[in-house]
């Protein structure tokens, strides 16, 4: 690597992972501290605004060290209520998009507020996995027996502490790659389903675990209502429901991504991969442009029952998959409802990325110094990790 290169990485990488260690300590282990024995509905908003800053300092890498532009497309997304997202999985960074995208609805809480269903795997990634675990993030063995259970406390759990969260599900259960689509072509074929009206880089998706999100979501949404029609209340549970907004869903959301090159033609999944973050962290990601369109759905107009969820999502899939074709073919999502949003494109305002890398900074180089010159702070750090890491691996579906 070059001079260049090498800066880029120091700048990028090495950013992410100063901050990410040292805000752990000084925010989010305080916040579970002060907040949580409190309220669980204040330690998530807490936690939400802790991600919502740090995520949004991290876009600096994406939109200005890498020079991607985001065009957000589709319905806009409601604010301060709890959204069903479902997405195809591209590659690894959809999730960096997606703050990307919530950014651009105008505030900078949407951004923490996202979690996400995730394999299992990513729990006990140092720092990084438990962080995700205390913002909210469902963890997932693909075991369905296992997991149905684990999904169930953990999505009654998240109504519980009714905060507004982003739930984002990909339903193809892993990113795309060549492999997974031969996988997916002859699981079509076994199953009698016709392999071409998903032709492109997109995968069959698998219906379980939305399945059971949206059932969920129904036994939430009716135990709401019969709060707010039960008859001879004393009124007390109708004020705390005017109080807080629903903890259900309040809608369903249909997000499709895409990349392009600055030709405008699709960049092939083989061309993102796992390398993606070494070419992210050297500024050398072969994106120009990323595309996000969101459909919203009122979730009374989308099915529970595992049978009818899986003809729905498969008639979105193959809509996900025209949309795929019209963007390889314009250079952009040229569907009808394409409307695109007022602050699409452009890039996170300089002064606030700058302002909050400073910030991050200024607590990391606090956290170093405090490591090492007191015992006492190197203690609670160790205390803080081991236990961190114990959680997550115990993993918890109520936390």
């Amino acid at each position: 690597m070059g001079l260049v290169q090498w800066f880029n990485v120091w700048w990028s990488l090495g950013y992410v992972l100063l901050t990410a260690t040292t805000s752990t300590l000084m925010l989010l282990v305080p916040a579970i501290v002060v907040f949580r024995p409190i309220s669980l509905s204040l330690y998530s908003r807490a936690t939400s605004w802790i991600f919502a800053l740090w995520w949004t300092s991290c876009l600096f890498i994406t939109e200005r060290l890498n020079g991607v532009g985001v065009r957000v497309t589709g319905d806009a997304l409601p604010l301060g209520v709890p959204l069903l997202i479902m997405s195809n999985h591209k590659c690894n960074l959809d999730w960096m998009f997606l703050w990307s995208a919530a950014i651009r609805t105008g505030s900078i809480f949407q951004v923490g507020v996202f979690r996400a269903v995730a394999k299992s795997e990513i729990r006990v990634i140092p720092i990084f996995g438990w962080g995700c675990k205390l913002n909210g993030f469902a963890y997932i063995r693909r075991k369905w027996a296992e997991d149905a259970a684990h999904i169930t406390k953990w999505a009654r759990a998240q109504f519980a502490r009714n905060a507004p969260g982003w739930v984002l599900i990909f339903p193809e259960g892993t990113r795309y790659t060549d492999r997974n689509k031969q996988r997916s072509d002859a699981s079509c074929e076994k199953d009698g389903v016709d392999a071409s009206s998903l032709a492109g880089e997109i995968l069959r998706p698998r219906t379980k675990g939305l399945a059971l999100l949206l059932s969920e979501n129904t036994r939430q949404r009716k135990a709401e209502d019969e709060c707010l029609n039960e008859k001879g209340s004393s009124g007390d549970a109708k004020k705390k429901m005017k109080r807080n907004p629903r903890a259900s869903f309040a809608k369903v959301v249909d997000m499709t991504i895409q990349y392009t090159d600055a030709n405008g033609k699709p960049v092939l999944g083989s061309a993102l991969g796992t390398r993606c973050f070494g070419q992210l962290a050297k500024g050398e990601l072969p994106v120009t442009t990323c595309h996000v369109h969101f459909d919203c759905f009122d979730p009374s107009d989308v099915p529970v029952d595992a049978d009818s969820v899986t003809e729905w999502t498969m008639r979105r899939w193959q809509k996900k998959a025209e949309m795929l074709r019209s963007c390889a073919a314009h250079g952009r999502f040229e569907d009808a409802r394409a409307k695109e949003w007022p602050k699409s494109g452009g890039a996170v305002p300089f002064f606030l990325q700058t302002a909050l890398r400073f910030f991050f900074v200024a607590q990391g180089v606090a956290c170093v110094f405090a490591l090492y010159h007191s015992r006492a702070f190197a203690a609670y750090a160790a205390i803080a990790f081991g236990g961190l890491a114990v959680m997550c691996q115990a993993d918890p579906p109520n936390w």
